[in-house]
């Protein structure tokens, strides 16, 4: 199965990962938007899908690993069925997610984990399957290869029930919980801003990051050169300014506000739905937005131009929404250094000048 990717080209799927794309929870992910509200409110280009995003994870994940094996002078050969553990933690590693992506958490008022819904995902699945690889995955040495993608996807080794000996950098691709930089943000991030259109290539410049990464001696991380360390940097700046730009824009945190509340008021049953109830299938973004289209606070999101923004002081009056975000700096969201693994000659690493200064708004909008 051959797919037209607008970030990676022409992604090749074989038949085991074709199974699981044509399988309905996956299929889901073509009506969940990637960005949310986004959309609507600020950018309507931006409108990729989750669906694309794993599908990119997956391809990102094969890049990665195939770069960090190239680069490894002392080859241990990974096993195979470890190998498709990370592709198939990167395709599904989003399954999870409720309409509109992260929008859905709000209006779930924090209490929906899409990682831990994925996981529900990841038993149906596997309990559906049919092709030799993915029942080899889940019936051989008790299930080892389903426990793995669950504990890739969480990236948490400790929800495995046997030692990763001499393999446990793979939990550094699909959700690096030791320094961050994984194959999701390499992916997402590019994706993204291709749609946005936010970022230079100069401040995407940071592929290297992943191409020139190897395996630690003892298989236990991933080093990355030094002389890419302000490319590491550059990662983290892009994804703040994203953030800042886009995600958490002031116009679309007020939109999620007025989404959540909907939802809330509407159709509440609908937010503890997980993906082990029989609704889950046909909880989408086009499900949602029929049930609170007839709102009169609807109509903010088909004309974004009628919230107007006021100083923030004036809140007086019942149609007026404030909203408040801090969004965390770069040089914080970047770890210290020692959580990295870094090869290569010190003298080659450059300086950076880490921002600590978080972004904060406080915004008041007129519903007009």
């Amino acid at each position: 199965m051959l797919i037209e990717d607008e970030v990676h080209g022409v992604i090749e799927l074989p038949s085991h990962i074709q199974e699981i794309v044509e399988h309905p929870l996956f299929q889901r992910l073509k009506k969940v938007h990637q960005l949310g509200l986004v959309p609507w409110v600020l950018e309507p280009h931006a409108n990729q899908k989750r669906y694309d995003h794993c599908l990119g994870t997956y391809k990102s994940a094969q890049d990665h690993m195939r770069a960090i094996e190239r680069n490894t002078k002392v080859k241990a050969k990974l096993p195979n069925w470890c190998r498709m553990a990370v592709e198939i933690a990167a395709l599904l590693h989003d399954i999870g997610h409720g309409p509109f992506s992260h929008v859905w958490e709000s209006a779930c008022q924090q209490q929906f984990d899409h990682e831990e819904n994925a996981l529900h995902c990841v038993d149906r699945i596997f309990k559906d399957a049919r092709h030799s690889e993915l029942v080899a995955l889940r019936d051989e040495g008790c299930g080892r290869g389903v426990q793995l993608i669950k504990a890739l996807i969480l990236g948490d080794t400790e929800y495995l029930k046997f030692p990763m000996m001499g393999y446990a950098y793979i939990f550094d691709i699909v959700h690096n919980n030791r320094c961050g930089l994984d194959v999701d943000k390499w992916d997402y991030l590019r994706r993204d801003n291709k749609r946005l259109k936010l970022l230079s290539p100069a401040e995407m410049d940071f592929d290297k990051v992943f191409l020139k990464a190897r395996i630690s001696l003892d298989g236990q991380r991933i080093e990355y050169r030094y002389e890419d360390y302000h490319r590491i940097y550059a990662l983290f700046e892009a994804r703040g300014r994203l953030h800042v730009e886009a995600y958490q824009h002031p116009r679309n945190a007020v939109a999620e506000q007025i989404f959540a509340d909907l939802v809330q008021r509407l159709a509440p049953q609908l937010v503890d739905l997980r993906s082990n109830d029989a609704g889950w299938l046909n909880l989408d973004d086009e499900h949602v937005l029929e049930l609170i289209q007839n709102d009169p606070m609807a109509a903010y999101f088909r004309e974004p131009k009628r919230v107007v923004e006021l100083p923030f002081f004036n809140r007086s009056d019942a149609k007026v929404e404030t909203v408040c975000r801090i969004i965390e700096a770069p040089g914080k969201a970047m770890k210290p250094d020692n959580a990295f693994a870094f090869y290569g000659s010190r003298r080659n690493k450059r300086q950076i000048n880490r921002c600590l200064t978080d972004t904060s708004f406080n915004k008041c909008f007129q519903l007009d």
